[in-house]
């Protein structure tokens, strides 16, 4: 009904009511409000106050604004393969990867909280389901999961440079020593230490 509606603003060329839209549309007046302050929330119609020539409440009009309809699916998965796609082609793909993983982590990152729950948190933000362990953070999800298994140097560069941003936040001897990938075929493993670090 949402499309129903924009579509006879659009075609209209014209403002009108809520009567003439319901009219137009076949779509009871309650309706037709409701579609169209979510419109409007969008920024997809315009309400104005019409003139008033007499007394009473004065009507509302509304336009359609050129503008593209954000209600629409997403397709980031397709985005990211892509874009994964072009950067494997380049020269020091995986480091310019981790490179932007790292800038990822530093901007999540909050210096004043532990290291290791800070790292925690942004993975978990992230949607990697982490689990503390002994000796670092087991992994239980992979929000990137096909895009892992197809280019796992790439995928894997990033979310290695991720934890390494967010640990160079803190002034700590914790670090990421590394990242496997796919353990046991049910998670990845992120092994932390502690010590000099350069």
């Amino acid at each position: 009904m949402r499309s129903t509606i924009l579509d006879a603003l659009r075609a209209a060329g014209a403002a009108m009511t809520v009567a003439e839209l319901s009219a137009a549309c076949d779509i009871p007046a309650t309706t037709v409000r409701f579609h169209l302050r979510g419109l409007e929330g969008d920024g997809l119609v315009l309400a104005e106050t019409a003139e008033q020539s007499g007394r009473g409440r004065p009507r509302l009009l509304y336009r359609a604004r050129p503008a593209m309809d954000p209600s629409g699916p997403r397709n980031y998965e397709l985005l990211a393969g892509v874009l994964v796609k072009a950067l494997a082609a380049l020269p020091g793909a995986e480091q310019q990867a981790a490179e932007a993983g790292w800038t990822w982590g530093r901007e999540r990152a909050t210096a004043s909280a532990d290291p290791t729950d800070d790292l925690v948190t942004v993975l978990d933000e992230f949607g990697f389901a982490p689990e503390k362990a002994c000796d670092g953070i087991r992994l239980n999800r992979c929000p990137f999961l096909e895009l892992a298994r197809e280019r796992p140097g790439i995928t894997c560069a990033v979310h290695r440079g991720i934890m390494q941003g967010v640990l160079s936040t803190h002034s700590t001897d914790v670090a990421l020593a590394g990242l496997d990938a796919f353990v046991d075929g049910d998670h990845c493993f992120a092994s932390l230490t502690e010590g000099d670090h350069p």
